[in-house]
């Protein structure tokens, strides 16, 4: 049902000037489906909740995350189908598995972050080369898995499935049923789909599928699972939720308890996050059969391309038509740069004799840089700082003498970090 109240904002906005534009997002009646939306060109591309099960990352090189589909419609009660993801709590294929004993390892996305799925929940974060499903062997340059998991389908069946490795560009991940029969054997290249930051798969069609518009997407409005938790961090309940999550690159500060007509950027300019779900579920609240918007709230938005838009969510009408509206301000290019918006490149990488680190240091905090280099034991084996810099700078480091393997090249300036990968051959 819809909630009327916030119109009165709508008017507000439409007087203040021409930038600001009105826009429909919908996950369809009953919330069957995924909408990807991209706020400049005002448009959106929607596909069912069963148009995929597994998401890989292709961010660049280093990643390895593997992520489950968890939308599922609104269930009004009943137990509608949804992926589930199981830990068997073995590394051999062929080991014979009991549904009964791992019904409390069960694994779910990260709400918080892309670079994370189901498949890494498992990993110990502090080690960076620990993905979960498998770790980085500096020796032979790749991830090698090592954990089998129980996939529950849609459909109800269940597929044994482990994911042997990620050499280069390249997924291999190996399925079948649970009783070991009608083995399949996969190869997921992520290099040509870069741009579009996941590369997704069905076990129906037993391919990649076309789910992400071309060029990237800035939000995500559908249904996914969230956790609800103790003082203790442990969790206490499992919701699924209709949220609206920041894509890949995108940064979201929130503006609470504040005029949506007034409320400042350069307030908020320090309170962007990466987190996904900044924006969240929680903009909504179910008061008796009405759904209630906060009139108080605005959330804005940094895309991938700089952009900033302030976002003020009017509408929402539920499972009826899963249709919500928000009143969208085209705030323009954002010149306020933090540390991890500096433009920082290596090349080659990976790395032969040695590797050139760009760095377009235009903005203040970006001067007076430290550069430090990390293996894979944590051991710092090359640091300088770039006093006083400003512009572009290609600071060049000699790799002759380092050993193969994955290092992490680590730039701050002393309260804020970025941190890349390079590649050792």
């Amino acid at each position: 049902m819809r909630f009327y109240f916030t119109f009165s904002i709508v008017l507000g906005f439409y007087l203040l000037g021409q930038s600001q534009d009105y826009q429909v997002i919908s996950c369809g009646a009953g919330y069957n489906k995924q909408s990807y939306i991209k706020l400049f060109e005002g448009s959106q591309k929607q596909v069912a909740n069963d148009a995929w099960d597994l998401a890989f990352t292709a961010f660049g090189y280093q990643d390895a995350g593997i992520f489950i589909n968890e939308s599922s419609g609104s269930s009004m009660g009943q137990n509608l189908p949804q992926t589930e993801l199981y830990d068997a709590k073995v590394s051999d294929f062929n080991a014979t598995i009991i549904l009964d004993s791992i019904q409390a390892n069960k694994y779910l996305n990260s709400e918080a972050s892309w670079s994370y799925g189901a498949f890494n929940e498992a990993r110990v974060a502090a080690n960076p080369f620990d993905f979960g499903w498998g770790k980085y062997v500096p020796a032979a340059q790749r991830v090698e898995g090592d954990r089998v998991y129980v996939l529950k389908l849609r459909n109800g069946n269940y597929k044994k499935i482990k994911i042997e490795s990620l050499i280069g560009t390249t997924y291999t991940f190996k399925y079948s049923n649970l009783d070991g029969t009608d083995v399949v054997t996969k190869t997921i290249n992520k290099a040509p789909v870069n741009a579009n930051k996941l590369v997704y798969f069905s076990f129906t069609t037993n391919d990649v599928v076309d789910i992400i518009p071309v060029g990237g997407y800035d939000l995500f409005y559908g249904r996914y699972i969230s956790l609800a938790r103790d003082p203790n961090g442990t969790v206490e309940q499992q919701y699924n939720v209709t949220g609206i999550l920041s894509g890949p690159g995108v940064q979201v500060a929130a503006a609470k308890g504040i005029d949506p007509n007034t409320v400042s950027l350069q307030d908020y300019a320090d309170k962007f996050s990466t987190k996904t779900d900044v924006i969240g579920y929680d903009w909504k609240t179910l008061v008796g059969t009405s759904w209630a918007l906060a009139a108080d709230q605005a959330f804005f938005v940094k895309t991938s391309d700089k952009r900033v838009w302030k976002i003020v969510i009017i509408d929402f009408e539920g499972s009826a038509t899963g249709n919500a509206a928000f009143i969208k301000t085209d705030l323009g290019i954002s010149s306020n740069k933090e540390l991890l918006d500096v433009e920082t490149s290596i090349s080659p990488n990976p790395a032969d004799d040695q590797i050139f680190v760009s760095l377009d240091t235009k903005d203040i905090l970006a001067k007076d840089l430290n550069v430090d280099v990390i293996d894979h034991t944590g051991k710092h084996i090359y640091s300088n700082n770039m006093e006083g810099i400003s512009g572009f700078n290609v600071l060049t480091i000699n790799t002759s003498d380092w050993n193969k393997g994955l290092y992490l090249v680590k730039i701050s300036n002393g309260k804020l970090s970025t941190t890349q990968k390079v590649i050792k051959l």
